[in-house]
């Protein structure tokens, strides 16, 4: 019996196979969108969670709050937390400091296994704990991981990096390489073991892991008070079974103040699970993430149902052709049930061979969403969950997709097939139609959707950011440079990078727009200090004299650096955001206050500097100092007339004069800058991808609709035409359904839309206005994309002479 009921759905089919291609496609396409979806939100979702004790794993984060509002989050803190969470509170069971190179590369010197001496920078490395390979969970390929960190100057690398290294053949365990860096000291280290290249779904992403012992050596880390004050290190902690993170974080407030004082009074440490970390790496969007991939869910559930409506609806509007097969089964004898399971099993062979045509495409188009998320995204056919899903979607998709139609066309009734009458005359609105509705509200939604994420991007992209990028190109600072001739070295090398014909100008500072600062702490301003019970933070940047001028910035107050005046090199320029975090009342009053960094000596104020975008639109201004230093070696501004490829040939050609063994690094400040909105970006062309996706499916179901409609009106339109009617009548009077639909669709959708983008745009401090355009565009876009489908069809059928439809009248 099952195999009749399979020849029937087959031979039926067969019998109509266009709009057998449009379901059977629509189909596919909405299953494979749904794919690709699910596996991008899976693969998510999996972050860090492949470490044994991945839920015993927490970052310590960190809050800081200033005139009684949170003002900061932050993940970084002195060394000394972790031991001092070890021996004092009894839910802390191990834990692990993190020092990532903040930056800057390690250059890596040693013999190959020829003799030769190889030279090679590495900048994905951390200095770590020797707990680390006990806490986190890597495979160990070569030495002994429980020792592997014990040892000072002991070294991890990952198995690409050795391969590169070393080759393929050698063991590196016992190899003994040497490490400079510019900030975090230099020195021998030995390969204790070798490692899996870490997977991609991990948020510490490194190729070398050094030993913390090392760093700690170094000059600035062996001031007593750095422990709490060097606010350079990610503690993670493993906490004991069952352990009440509330309860343990009111402990730990006590256990701040105890061992921070008053200075950081404004700050409260918590605990945030190692698998939520991803979601809000940096703390600056807690949850952003997460609910972006709980939209993307939503959008690729809007896909399945607007391609199982194709099917509803193209089944329900061959009700007619149908009823006549249903008529003529019941006359001889054909139970109800009979009918519906024949209909169930063509709802069957539909979904069967779209899901697995769906599975060929999501494996085609995979690559294109692994391109857009730069990750390597790809199905593992060994795992049962991904076959589970697959049967999942076939048989609830039959089920959705198969039951109504069934039920419906099997409910005709023999003397209605007799006279003709296969549709329940008086409802205004059909279940059709609303399906119909559904399809256009969610299209508008997606095109709306992806219209308000395109201005909003463009807007942050374009908005001028207060301080010129155009041209503007960064060079690293060399790595080894460090001699009691180097500032006069950087200043010579300056002046001759002025000789440049291309060049417009050339500054150094320790940090460069998008790129974060040289350091940040509590200022306070010169007798006011105990009218704050907290220090405000203030964001510090080392530049040179020329920094302000070369970035084009504005002065608001004040004059510009001198750099022969000897008082000028101990005055600092700051924004207007520290204006009124400070309350230094106007720039010009601001001109007479002094301010204190930390515990240093007191600073003039040089000038002020109107407000503009150091970081990305995403964020408001922050306060902002300038500190000025005749020469800074760690990056390079570069102000370029025209011709970069020549000049950037010749500031090569320069640089390795004066920085022989440095490799000369570059890039252009605007790619930089806007790396920010690599996220949001990543958001858009996905939004884009599937929004596309979701309309071209419901177009399809348009297309069969229309198509289905002109077959059924097809003597009603040629009984017109002989009377008289025109092509532009019959459009209008057979397009106005659709047009009626839809409105209603716009009247549901733009409320929605008003909705989700005022909360998307919330979340950023510099947005769009929420114009009439915003609403009206998408409208546009879906009506001409919508009725151009529809009138397509009519058109075609207008056409169709009258002649050949009714001989047979």
């Amino acid at each position: 019996m099952i195999r009749f009921y399979i020849t029937l759905a087959y031979r039926n089919l067969r019998k109509h196979m266009g709009y057998s291609f449009i379901t059977i496609f629509g189909f596919a396409l909405g299953i494979a969108g749904c794919l690709m979806i699910w596996k991008y939100v899976a693969f998510e979702l999996s972050y860090d969670r492949f470490h044994k004790h991945a839920d015993n794993i927490y970052r310590t984060t960190f809050t800081e709050y200033g005139k009684n509002q949170k003002d900061d989050w932050f993940a970084t803190f002195g060394y000394g937390l972790g031991p001092a969470l070890l021996n004092e509170i009894p839910e802390v069971e191990n834990y692990v400091r993190i020092h990532p190179l903040y930056g800057s590369a390690a250059l890596i010197n040693f013999k190959t296994p020829s003799g030769e001496s190889a030279l090679f920078q590495e900048k994905s490395a951390y200095f770590v704990d020797s707990s680390f390979l006990d806490v986190f969970t890597y495979d160990v390929l070569l030495g002994d991981a429980s020792h592997a960190l014990d040892n000072p100057s002991s070294m991890v690398i990952t198995e690409s990096l050795a391969a590169r290294y070393f080759g393929k053949q050698t063991n590196p365990v016992g190899q003994t390489v040497h490490v400079r860096m510019k900030d975090w000291g230099d020195g021998d280290f030995v390969v204790t073991a070798v490692i899996k290249d870490v997977p991609q779904n991990s948020q510490l992403q490194f190729n070398m892991l050094l030993s913390m012992h090392n760093l700690l050596q170094i000059e600035y880390y062996r001031d007593p008070s750095a422990a709490w004050t060097a606010t350079d290190f990610v503690t993670y902690v493993k906490l004991t079974d069952n352990t009440d993170v509330k309860s343990l974080e009111a402990k730990t407030k006590r256990f701040m103040d105890k061992h921070t004082g008053t200075e950081p009074l404004g700050v409260t440490l918590s605990y945030q699970p190692l698998v939520d970390v991803n979601f809000s790496p940096d703390l600056n969007q807690a949850h952003g993430h997460l609910n972006t991939l709980y939209f993307f869910l939503l959008i690729s559930l809007f896909i399945l149902f607007i391609a199982w409506i194709n099917y509803v609806n193209l089944s329900t509007a061959r009700a007619t052709e149908r009823a006549k097969e249903v008529g003529i089964k019941k006359a001889m004898g054909v139970l109800k049930s009979q009918l519906v399971t024949q209909f169930m099993f063509e709802s069957l062979l539909i979904n069967f061979i779209s899901v697995a045509l769906a599975l060929g495409l999501a494996v085609l188009l995979l690559p294109v969403l692994s391109t857009i998320v730069g990750k390597d995204i790809s199905f593992d056919f060994t795992r049962p969950s991904l076959w589970v899903m697959l049967f999942g979607l076939f048989f609830f998709g039959s089920f959705i997709s198969g039951v109504y139609p069934a039920f419906m066309l099997s409910s005709f009734r023999i003397t209605d097939v007799l006279k003709g009458k296969t549709t329940k005359p008086g409802r205004s609105l059909s279940l059709r139609q609303a399906l119909v509705v559904f399809q256009f509200t969610a299209s508008l939604l997606l095109i709306a959707g992806t219209f308000i994420i395109y201005r909003q991007m463009n807007f942050m992209l374009t908005r001028d950011k207060g301080l010129n990028m155009d041209q503007m190109l960064i060079v690293n600072g060399p790595q080894i440079c460090c001699d009691e001739a180097s500032d006069q070295r950087m200043l010579s090398f300056k002046n001759e990078l002025l000789k440049i014909a291309a060049i417009k100008s050339v500054t150094s500072s320790g940090a460069v727009p998008g790129g974060g600062f040289s350091f940040t702490t509590g200022m306070v301003v010169v007798g006011k200090e105990h009218e704050k019970e907290v220090r405000e933070a203030i964001h510090v940047i080392w530049v040179d004299t020329d920094f302000i001028q070369t970035y084009g910035m504005q002065v608001i107050a004040g004059r510009p650096w001198n750099p022969d005046a000897v008082s000028d090199l101990s005055a600092v320029f700051i924004n207007e955001a520290v204006l009124d975090r400070f309350g230094l009342g106007t720039a010009e009053q601001a001109l007479h206050e002094k301010l204190v960094l930390g515990d240093g000596p007191p600073f003039s104020i040089q000038g002020v500097i109107k407000n503009f975008h150091w970081n990305s639109l995403k964020t408001g201004y922050v306060p902002i100092l300038f500190r000025p230093q005749q020469a800074n070696y760690n990056l390079f501004s570069i102000q370029l007339h025209a011709n970069p490829h020549e000049a950037i040939a010749q500031v090569q050609s320069i640089y390795q004069d004066y920085f022989p063994g440095n490799p000369f690094e570059y890039y252009f400040l605007d790619d930089f800058f806007n790396q920010q909105y690599k996220d949001e970006k990543q958001f858009e062309s996905i939004f884009i991808l599937f929004s596309i996706l979701a309309v071209s499916i419901a177009c399809l179901g348009l297309w069969g609709l229309a198509s289905f409609t002109m077959a059924q009106r097809s003597k009603e339109i040629s009984i017109r035409k002989v009377l008289g009617a025109t092509v532009a009548s019959i459009l209008s009077l057979l397009s106005g359904q659709f047009v009626k639909l839809l409105f209603i669709a716009s009247l549901i959708a733009l409320p929605i839309v008003w909705y989700g983008a005022t909360e998307w745009i919330d979340h950023f401090a510099f947005k769009i206005g929420l114009t009439f355009d915003l609403f009206f565009v998408p409208f546009l876009v879906l009506s001409i994309v919508a009725l151009g489908t529809v009138s397509f069809q009519i058109v075609r059928g207008a056409n169709t002479n009258p002649a050949n439809v009714l001989r047979s009248e």
